[in-house]
């Protein structure tokens, strides 16, 4: 049983509603619309009051520059002072707290009260207790002991109640406290983790180094790759160039570091979840040739584009795309949305970076990389929290429901995020006024795009009508489907 985190109304307005997570998923508070738990005549709730981000068995409270604060436990976080316009308190991080179970958050005359249901498990070696064996397992109230474990007990004189420690996988340092003493499996610690992506070739020992330390059905054939230089790297993880021994080929390898301790149940299940991504076959798609996992590190060999990225192609050439270099090269990624959407597989994730060049009869033609990567990463939880995180560059390309709506992504988001990516690429500015000096989060809930010939005006009309219809705020007024937005693109052309 995996552990879930539930949110029940005690009182107020919507008393007796609840809310139930099982994953990684977003709840919101507030008079607008798109929230979840929804108070339209409150004058004491905000539009988007705070944010709830749930990775069970962890939560995190979020207020969102509300006008009356939130309150948990009695104490108030966030809100504005009485004569204080919304415009003052911009400059401000919004407060966040973490919360366990028990904890009651008040707004008004709202109480939620936060209960977490965790799986029971062996006091001595973690593994988790099936719901059928709790009463065979159980030595007093709350305490279990496995039948391995038990078996064991005559010869071991340790307590049934001591938990082994946790460690970090690359340093061995006792993690218990960072890792969360509700959850159990691999784990790299913070520290190395900001030490492996520091160094271009930190990942790649990390992985050489253990292999084999977690074998299991799904540990990858690290041995059949040789490993070369970093060609990129991110928040999560970095990208390698590789020779794949058996045939000489020259391949890309993706690692990525899971963010909590990984067992090897979720270890399987985001395996699995991605083999549906991987079976895409289209020439505008990166194709993927190899995954796996060894503990919390995770790899991915797919085809090498040697063009680099979109966002790399800017920087070589410092200056923007033109219509005439853009419009192909979207009409191509739109295609490979089609595809994808065809076969239920969203993106999630498009961004100039995600958009790979390769050469194809002296022209350069896009790829798309990373299908169901960045998805399934979050939603199996392993990127821990990600909405209230606060990591650079999460909110620039995505649109307003993949925030408010974050399980239930839909391939008209995919097509916001592929027109986000074009615009910047032709406008050399996103479409929403992100700045220093404002919440991320607060622009995505609460702004509109900037029609793009704002920005440039000798973009052609027809090629800026259909980049500003994609990137309207209203599901429904966008495009349909990557096929109808293409046709709607060559037209314009």
């Amino acid at each position: 049983m995996p552990a879930k985190v539930i949110l029940e109304v005690v009182s107020g307005a919507i008393q007796g509603k609840s809310f139930a997570f099982e994953s990684h998923d977003t709840f919101f508070f507030g008079r607008h619309s798109d929230c979840q738990a929804r108070l339209p005549k409150d004058h004491l709730v905000s539009r988007h009051h705070f944010i709830v981000e749930v990775n069970p068995p962890d939560i995190r409270l979020r207020d969102l520059g509300s006008l009356n604060g939130t309150h948990v436990n009695g104490v108030r976080y966030g809100g504005r002072a009485p004569d204080e316009l919304p415009a003052d308190a911009l400059g401000r991080p919004f407060p966040q707290i973490d919360l366990k179970h028990g904890d009651r958050i008040t707004v008004g005359n709202t109480t939620i009260q936060v209960r977490v249901e965790l799986p029971s498990v062996c006091g001595r070696c973690s593994a988790e207790i099936p719901l059928s064996d709790t009463a065979a397992t159980q030595r007093r109230p709350g305490e279990f002991v496995c039948h391995r474990c038990r078996g064991e007990l005559s010869t071991d004189d340790r307590p049934a109640t001591q938990v082994e420690v946790a460690r970090c996988d690359h340093c061995g340092k006792d993690v218990t406290a960072e890792a969360g003493a509700r959850r159990r499996g691999a784990y790299i610690c913070e520290e190395c983790r900001t030490d492996l992506l520091a160094v271009p070739a930190g990942l790649k020992l990390l992985l050489q180094q253990t292999a084999g330390k977690h074998s299991g059905p799904v540990a990858p054939n690290v041995g059949g790759y040789e490993i070369g230089e970093q060609l990129g790297k991110g928040g999560f993880g970095a990208v390698y160039r590789a020779i794949r021994k058996s045939d000489g080929r020259a391949v890309a390898i993706k690692v990525m570091l899971a963010k909590i301790a990984v067992d090897e149940r979720a270890r399987e299940r985001f395996l699995r979840e991605i083999a549906i991504a991987e079976e895409l076959r289209h020439p505008h798609i990166v194709s993927s040739l190899d995954s796996g996992a060894e503990g919390a590190t995770f790899y991915f060999a797919m085809e090498l584009c040697e063009g680099g990225s979109l966002a790399d192609w800017v920087r070589r050439q410092g200056k923007m795309l033109s219509p005439q270099l853009a419009v192909p090269l979207m009409a191509q990624c739109l295609g490979a949305l089609e595809h994808a959407h065809g076969r239920q597989v969203v993106h999630r994730d498009l961004k100039p970076s995600n958009v790979l060049l390769m050469a194809s009869s002296g022209v350069q033609v896009a790829k798309l990389a990373d299908f169901g990567l960045a998805k399934n990463f979050e939603r199996a939880g392993l990127s821990g929290m990600t909405a209230t995180g606060g990591y650079a560059g999460t909110f620039q390309f995505m649109p307003r429901e993949q925030l408010t709506e974050f399980k239930y992504t839909r391939p008209t988001s995919d097509l916001w995020s592929i027109a986000a990516t074009f615009y910047y690429l032709l406008a050399g500015r996103l479409p929403l006024e992100f700045s220093h000096e404002r919440d991320p989060m607060d622009v995505v809930l609460h702004e509109e795009p900037v029609p793009i010939r704002r920005r440039v005006a000798h973009i052609p009309s027809g090629i800026a009508d259909v980049i500003d219809r994609a990137l309207l705020v209203e599901i429904a007024a966008r495009y349909e489907s990557a096929a109808e937005m293409r046709e709607a693109l060559v037209r314009a052309i």
